[in-house]
């Protein structure tokens, strides 16, 4: 786990401004009193969480504590209640639905701008980006049938040559499992099993290594979201995108207040900050994500399967107790 404090580089350039001065070594005179702290848990990288805490920090004068982490994983923690989090950043709406319990209904004051389809129907997650789940592979070792859909993944030609996040860590990846067992026809515990074979007892440990797991040649095709991909073909990366032709899910990611949390009006303040206009602009010309207020949460350009998120989000622990299984069957 990583701990940071994004506020940390304002409090350094305090204690370096008063060296030489009576206590300017003592950093507690700088820290903010309860009322303006905020403890966010995020799954989102550090190109993503950062500026926006930064920017969060400079408008509302918030000192934000940040501990980062696999979805799974933090979503875990905040179950067990060991932990001091206000906020729970990033995770799709199944996975945060599937841990509603843990969270405190909040509707935003824009939550009228949220486009229909994306708002949580009980509040217990604010919906904020959408991401569609892509394959994407190797254009240099991939010259002649790249792959077209979800079915490509359980053809034998592929196998050990995929990339793949663990679904018990990383949200997203569960959504790209969820996603393969609605697309594709016939029995879903059978899909799921011939797919865990084709991985050949190799999973990764976050969807952040996708892209450059497929880029490296390590794996010639990935299973990611369309953000991470397009930001690593905007890197130079030898990679394309394929939407599968089955179609695919494009579920918004969200963030969710911890019921009973320390900071809850500015665990609330910070999701109206997400879901301000400025903001949802931002995400859409400098992060490559869909918003989710207005056109640029629309998703016509794609073809989407009916993403069914009640079963995904109520099977989870069964489903990742089956992959658990079958993947290290197939390991065997």
């Amino acid at each position: 786990m990583k701990r940071t404090a994004a506020g940390i580089l304002a409090l350094l350039a305090l204690l370096a401004a008063g060296c030489g001065r009576a206590g300017g070594t003592d950093g507690s005179a700088f820290a903010p009193p309860e009322e303006q702290r905020l403890v966010i848990y995020t799954s989102h990288k550090q190109e993503v969480y950062e500026p926006l805490v930064r920017e969060f920090e400079q408008r509302t004068g918030i000192w934000v504590e940040l501990e980062t982490g696999g979805t799974t994983e933090l979503l875990e923690r905040i179950a067990r209640g060991d932990t001091d989090c206000d906020l729970m950043l990033g995770g799709g709406a199944d996975s945060l639905s599937a841990y509603a319990s843990c969270f405190s209904p909040y509707y935003s004051v824009y939550n009228d701008n949220i486009l229909p389809r994306y708002r949580s129907a009980d509040g217990s997650y604010s919906p904020f980006s959408v991401l569609p789940v892509v394959l994407i592979y190797n254009t240099k070792l991939v010259r002649m049938n790249p792959p077209e859909g979800w079915e490509s993944l359980l053809d034998s030609a592929w196998r050990g040559r995929i990339a793949f996040a663990d679904p018990e860590v990383s949200g997203s990846s569960y959504t790209g499992l969820c996603t393969l067992l609605q697309a594709l026809p016939g029995d879903r515990e059978e899909n799921l099993k011939k797919f865990a074979y084709n991985l050949k007892g190799r999973q990764l440990s976050s969807s952040g290594e996708v892209v450059s797991a497929v880029a490296e040649g390590s794996c010639y095709i990935g299973v990611t979201l369309e953000e991470t991909a397009l930001k690593g073909i905007a890197e130079g990366y030898d990679i394309a995108i394929i939407y599968p032709r089955e179609g695919t899910s494009a579920l918004p990611d969200g963030a969710a207040v911890v019921s009973g949390c320390a900071h809850e009006a500015n665990a609330r303040s910070f999701i109206d900050f997400m879901l301000s206009p400025e903001i949802q602009q931002m995400l859409e010309e400098d992060f490559s994500r869909r918003g989710v207020c207005g056109p640029g949460g629309e998703t016509e350009d794609i073809k989407l399967i009916d993403y069914d998120i009640s079963w995904a989000s109520g099977e989870q622990k069964n489903l990742l107790s089956l992959w658990r299984a079958q993947f290290e069957g197939a390991e065997k």
